[in-house]
């Protein structure tokens, strides 16, 4: 049987103060175990993240490497000479400990094949031989830094730092073809797998809010709901945007209105802002948001940077919801009746006409 050491930069499986991604993540490592492979996992995570026992009894192995702000210093400052310190994000997890962590394990165990997962797990793939390289790429992450304001003139640079590593793998998974192609803008002349993502149920969360208390206050009212990790620049500072200019034209359109914000690690400016305007409930994290998905009026996804399949978004459809998303936050994803995109200020109209049907709709039926 062939041996795989896993190289993730969080815990797969969907518990604990985890992202979306580690849906993912648990996807790859149950394709990869009904294919016959003997499965080695590293998984380097904060002390908040917890593994899932039903992953972990899939894996040969599977470890947990505690991962604390001072190793991510440390990584960035080892990985100086592959470009870190302008790319951080490939090298967080390659402190010096942690890559004789991985030196140990590729010496102590034959294996020919090492699967990378996560960019933030990217920058140890130069120090893995002459194995077989596979690398799930999550995100393009240049193309995520030219879309941010204040980083975009740092994006030719990433992108050559992303190539340059990204070559020492022989294959590379994308969940979508757009991000296929822009892989293969990098140079990149290896294989190219697209694995799109199925079935990804969102993060399950110990000590979230529980969701039926949160549906329990929807009434008759209608409500709009937006999931994500508000530590995530992405989501903070597209919800930020959207309160401020987008949201007051919807509630002055329909008074009724409210959204709730669900997602760990809300920033207080993101409260201050909700308090000031009105009409929006920061939950925070969430015990599972899939039953307030299904009870919500509408889902929105107002992103305006970001890359790579926004797996909130499927979650979401798949849960039956309505989704009003811009094109970033759609990117990527199949296109269906109950995902509509709109960008900026079409937004506004978009979910108000949605809103309106819907009324309608439950008029008429009754």
């Amino acid at each position: 049987m062939a041996r795989i050491l896993f190289i993730t930069s969080a815990h797969p499986g969907g518990s604990g103060f985890i992202g979306a991604g580690e849906g993912i993540c648990e996807s790859s490592l149950r394709t990869l175990v009904a294919a016959g492979y003997e499965v080695h996992v590293l998984c380097f995570a904060s002390l908040r993240q917890q593994p899932n026992p039903g992953v972990v009894a899939l894996c040969a192995s599977y470890r947990t490497l505690a991962q604390s702000g001072m190793q991510s210093v440390f990584g960035i400052l080892r990985g100086w000479r592959w470009g870190s310190l302008l790319a951080p994000w490939f090298f967080t997890r390659c402190s010096p400990s942690n890559l004789r962590v991985v030196s140990t394990a590729l010496a102590d165990t034959e294996f020919k094949e090492v699967w990378i997962d996560f960019p933030s797990s990217l920058g140890f793939a130069p120090y893995l031989g002459d194995r077989f390289v596979s690398y799930f790429v999550h995100d393009v992450v240049s193309q995520k830094v030219g879309r941010r304001p204040l980083l975009a003139f740092l994006a030719r640079r990433v992108e050559a730092i992303e190539q340059r590593l990204a070559a020492f793998s022989r294959r590379c998974y994308v969940l979508s073809d757009k991000d296929g192609h822009l892989i293969r803008q990098l140079g990149y002349a290896g294989d190219i797998v697209v694995s799109p993502p199925m079935n990804v149920h969102a993060g399950l969360v110990e000590g979230g809010r529980p969701a039926a208390s949160i549906v329990s206050e929807f009434s008759e009212q209608r409500n709009l709901v937006f999931f994500g990790n508000m530590r995530r620049p992405e989501n903070h500072w597209s919800m930020m945007y959207f309160i401020a200019f987008r949201y007051r034209s919807i509630r002055r359109i329909c008074p009724d209105v409210r959204l709730w914000i669900l997602g760990i690690a809300p920033r207080r400016s993101l409260r201050l802002l909700s308090y000031w305007v009105g009409g929006v409930e920061v939950v925070g994290a969430v015990d599972d948001p899939v039953l307030v998905f299904q009870a919500a009026t509408l889902c929105v996804v107002p992103l305006r940077f970001g890359a790579g399949v926004k797996i909130k978004v499927l979650q979401m459809l798949d849960a039956g919801a309505t989704v009003v998303s811009t094109t970033v936050g759609a990117e990527g994803i199949v296109a269906k009746d109950s995902l509509v995109v709109a960008d900026d200020a079409e937004f506004v109209t978009a979910v108000c006409s949605l809103m309106a049907s819907q009324v309608s709709s439950r008029k008429a039926s009754t």
